[in-house]
């Protein structure tokens, strides 16, 4: 079965039929996404660590953003207990410490120059209840087929056209017109996943100055976060509307092949008919 065969026999399943592995298959096929989807799971109960499926482990202490980087662009299936989280911004984030007013106010001055707000900043980012995350597991999408398992957090790291089809398919799946980002000075990654987890809704961010240098992002791109429990919904969305309207483009009349393909709007030069 060629590419073309499958990806017509993923668009033909129910969409409680879908598996992690063809939603990956779909964003990749479709949107072009240049690295693989991630799905992120917290860990709430130490047992549950046995049933993770994982290829490779840190032979010392890594950021949050290397861990995704590892999974988007190596495919690498890791857990990262508490102890092993290199990223003194994100343990608070993760509920693996409390805040300390002193050395986490010095730690924002350099984003806000105003002690207040240097401090409003740790404070006012979303959280996970101190000490209840063992760790943190992260794979590729297509990975929690193996392990049986659903990600709490779909991570894309994209272009932002890519991320705006993305969104409209997660709207029209989950009967939103509109949606709200949470950004922060620091912790794009990290407390950005956490806000889509806490809130229960997409989220998405800029880089920000750890995740572009630890988790070397590329400037042009955004992190998106789709809640789990969400992604197989709109990925049969956005199946369905490549099934209706030919393609995976929304630009123009829409259901042109290419997600931004983009011509000038009714230019007589651009014409065309079957032959």
């Amino acid at each position: 079965m060629g590419l073309k065969e499958a990806m017509a026999a993923i668009a033909a399943k129910p969409k409680d039929q879908l598996t992690y592995t063809d939603v990956a298959d779909t964003y990749v096929y479709y949107v072009r996404v240049d690295f693989d989807p991630v799905g992120i799971k917290f860990c709430m109960d130490e047992a549950e660590v046995s049933k993770y499926k994982i290829n490779a482990k840190a032979k010392a202490k890594l950021t949050y953003c290397q861990h995704l980087a590892m999974a988007r662009g190596g495919h690498k299936a890791m857990f990262m207990p508490a102890n092993m989280l290199l990223c003194e911004n994100a343990e608070p984030v993760f509920g693996f410490r409390e805040l300390d007013k002193e050395k986490d106010t010095k730690r924002h001055m350099k984003y806000l120059r105003s002690e207040e707000l240097a401090w409003q900043a740790p404070v006012g980012k979303a959280k996970l209840p101190l000490g209840r995350c063992y760790g943190i597991y992260t794979a590729p999408l297509a990975t929690f087929d193996e392990a049986g398992l659903d990600p709490d957090i779909v991570f894309f790291m994209l272009l932002p056209y890519q991320a705006y089809h993305v969104l409209n398919d997660y709207m029209a799946a989950n009967g939103r017109s509109s949606l709200t980002f949470n950004h922060t000075p620091n912790s794009a990654v990290c407390s950005g996943s956490v806000w889509a987890y806490v809130n229960n809704t997409a989220n998405m961010t800029t880089m920000c100055a750890g995740s572009k240098t630890s988790g070397k992002s590329d400037m042009s791109m955004l992190n998106l976060f789709i809640p789990g429990s969400q992604i197989k919904a709109s990925a049969a969305q956005f199946l369905k509307r490549i099934s209706e309207t030919g393609g995976p483009s929304v630009l123009g009349k829409g259901g042109e092949p290419w997600p931004g393909m983009d011509v000038c709007k009714g230019c007589p030069l651009f014409k065309y008919e079957a032959v």
